[in-house]
Protein backbone atom coordinates (compact mmCIF):
# COMPACT_ATOMS: atom_id res chain seq x y z
CA UNK A 1 0.00 0.00 0.00
CA UNK A 2 1.19 3.68 -0.93
CA UNK A 3 1.81 6.22 1.21
CA UNK A 4 -1.19 9.18 0.92
CA UNK A 5 0.35 12.31 -0.77
CA UNK A 6 -0.84 15.32 1.28
CA UNK A 7 -2.51 17.39 -1.67
CA UNK A 8 -3.54 20.39 1.11
CA UNK A 9 -1.57 23.87 1.50
CA UNK A 10 0.78 23.82 4.18
CA UNK A 11 -0.78 27.13 4.37
CA UNK A 12 -4.05 25.00 5.79
CA UNK A 13 -2.72 25.15 9.32
CA UNK A 14 -1.93 28.33 9.11
CA UNK A 15 -4.91 29.94 8.07
CA UNK A 16 -6.86 27.80 10.30
CA UNK A 17 -5.16 27.96 13.79
CA UNK A 18 -3.05 30.39 13.89
CA UNK A 19 -4.23 33.55 12.09
CA UNK A 20 -7.24 33.48 13.92
CA UNK A 21 -5.71 32.97 18.00
CA UNK A 22 -3.81 35.80 16.58
CA UNK A 23 -6.32 37.74 15.46
CA UNK A 24 -8.97 37.27 18.77
CA UNK A 25 -5.48 37.45 21.11
CA UNK A 26 -4.29 41.03 19.67
CA UNK A 27 -7.59 42.50 19.23
CA UNK A 28 -8.94 41.13 22.36
CA UNK A 29 -6.03 42.59 23.88
CA UNK A 30 -6.46 45.35 22.44
CA UNK A 31 -9.99 45.98 23.32
CA UNK A 32 -9.22 45.23 26.72
CA UNK A 33 -6.26 48.23 26.94
CA UNK A 34 -9.16 50.32 25.74
CA UNK A 35 -11.88 49.83 28.08
CA UNK A 36 -9.52 50.17 30.82
CA UNK A 37 -8.67 53.55 29.32
CA UNK A 38 -9.64 56.86 31.31
CA UNK A 39 -9.32 58.96 27.96
CA UNK A 40 -12.14 60.48 26.65
CA UNK A 41 -11.79 60.10 23.45
CA UNK A 42 -9.80 58.58 20.90
CA UNK A 43 -8.74 60.46 17.79
CA UNK A 44 -11.17 62.86 18.56
CA UNK A 45 -13.86 59.86 18.70
CA UNK A 46 -15.76 59.36 22.22
CA UNK A 47 -14.15 56.30 23.62
CA UNK A 48 -17.48 54.93 23.89
CA UNK A 49 -18.15 54.55 20.26
CA UNK A 50 -14.53 54.03 19.42
CA UNK A 51 -15.27 50.48 22.42
CA UNK A 52 -18.00 49.36 19.96
CA UNK A 53 -16.53 49.77 17.13
CA UNK A 54 -14.04 47.61 18.03
CA UNK A 55 -15.76 45.29 19.49
CA UNK A 56 -17.56 45.03 16.13
CA UNK A 57 -14.89 44.74 14.43
CA UNK A 58 -13.46 41.85 16.36
CA UNK A 59 -16.83 39.79 16.49
CA UNK A 60 -17.34 40.34 12.55
CA UNK A 61 -13.96 39.22 11.75
CA UNK A 62 -13.92 35.70 14.26
CA UNK A 63 -17.51 35.41 12.17
CA UNK A 64 -16.35 36.04 9.04
CA UNK A 65 -12.75 33.52 9.79
CA UNK A 66 -15.02 30.98 10.81
CA UNK A 67 -17.24 30.63 8.01
CA UNK A 68 -14.37 30.86 5.64
CA UNK A 69 -11.11 30.01 6.59
CA UNK A 70 -11.30 28.03 9.91
CA UNK A 71 -13.61 25.48 7.25
CA UNK A 72 -10.86 24.31 5.94
CA UNK A 73 -9.13 20.77 6.14
CA UNK A 74 -6.42 19.22 5.17
CA UNK A 75 -6.51 16.18 2.71
CA UNK A 76 -4.62 13.42 1.58
CA UNK A 77 -5.50 10.84 -1.21
CA UNK A 78 -3.78 7.64 -1.73
CA UNK A 79 -4.73 4.69 -4.16
CA UNK A 80 -8.37 3.27 -2.58
CA UNK A 81 -9.19 6.56 -0.13
CA UNK A 82 -9.27 10.23 0.76
CA UNK A 83 -7.83 11.05 4.31
CA UNK A 84 -9.73 14.49 5.56
CA UNK A 85 -8.40 15.70 8.88
CA UNK A 86 -9.03 18.98 10.72
CA UNK A 87 -6.24 18.19 12.85
CA UNK A 88 -7.80 16.65 15.58
CA UNK A 89 -10.26 13.99 14.41
CA UNK A 90 -9.50 12.33 10.79
CA UNK A 91 -11.93 10.45 8.64
CA UNK A 92 -11.15 8.18 5.58
CA UNK A 93 -13.48 7.52 2.19
CA UNK A 94 -13.37 5.55 -0.50
CA UNK A 95 -13.13 6.55 -3.53
CA UNK A 96 -17.01 5.56 -4.83
CA UNK A 97 -17.89 7.98 -1.63
CA UNK A 98 -16.90 10.68 -3.52
CA UNK A 99 -19.19 11.81 -6.42
CA UNK A 100 -16.81 14.90 -7.79
CA UNK A 101 -14.25 17.63 -6.52
CA UNK A 102 -15.25 20.93 -7.71
CA UNK A 103 -12.69 23.15 -8.22
CA UNK A 104 -12.94 26.83 -7.46
CA UNK A 105 -9.83 29.50 -8.48
CA UNK A 106 -9.26 32.67 -7.01
CA UNK A 107 -6.99 34.78 -7.99
CA UNK A 108 -3.93 33.22 -6.70
CA UNK A 109 -5.04 30.10 -5.05
CA UNK A 110 -7.47 27.40 -5.66
CA UNK A 111 -9.87 25.85 -3.16
CA UNK A 112 -11.60 22.48 -3.82
CA UNK A 113 -14.82 21.52 -2.17
CA UNK A 114 -15.06 17.77 -2.22
CA UNK A 115 -18.76 16.37 -3.09
CA UNK A 116 -19.20 13.39 -0.47
CA UNK A 117 -22.73 10.86 -1.16
CA UNK A 118 -23.25 10.86 2.17
CA UNK A 119 -22.32 13.12 4.97
CA UNK A 120 -19.35 12.81 6.91
CA UNK A 121 -18.17 14.17 10.16
CA UNK A 122 -16.57 17.39 8.16
CA UNK A 123 -20.70 17.33 6.26
CA UNK A 124 -21.23 16.65 2.79
CA UNK A 125 -18.54 19.23 0.88
CA UNK A 126 -15.44 19.56 2.83
CA UNK A 127 -13.09 22.01 1.62
CA UNK A 128 -9.65 22.19 1.26
CA UNK A 129 -6.48 24.52 -0.10
CA UNK A 130 -4.35 22.94 -2.91
CA UNK A 131 -0.81 22.95 -2.88
CA UNK A 132 -0.70 22.97 -6.56
CA UNK A 133 2.55 20.82 -7.16
CA UNK A 134 1.34 17.97 -4.63
CA UNK A 135 -2.32 17.82 -6.14
CA UNK A 136 -0.64 17.44 -9.56
CA UNK A 137 1.32 14.43 -8.42
CA UNK A 138 -1.74 13.08 -7.05
CA UNK A 139 -3.79 13.21 -10.31
CA UNK A 140 -0.46 11.36 -12.10
CA UNK A 141 -0.21 8.99 -9.40
CA UNK A 142 -4.27 8.43 -8.70
CA UNK A 143 -5.74 8.76 -11.74
CA UNK A 144 -9.02 7.77 -10.97
CA UNK A 145 -9.37 11.32 -9.58
CA UNK A 146 -9.08 12.81 -12.82
CA UNK A 147 -12.63 11.94 -13.62
CA UNK A 148 -13.62 13.34 -10.36
CA UNK A 149 -12.61 16.88 -11.20
CA UNK A 150 -15.36 19.67 -11.97
CA UNK A 151 -14.11 23.36 -12.55
CA UNK A 152 -16.54 26.38 -11.74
Amino acid sequence: MSRPINISSNLTIILKIFFPIFWLVFFGLTLIAFMNSSEAYVGGMPILWFRLMLLSFILTGALVMYFSIMKLQRVEVDQDFFYITNYRKTARYPFHNIEQIKEISYLIFKVYRLALREPGIFGKNPIFLASNNRFQRALHEVPEMNAMIVKE
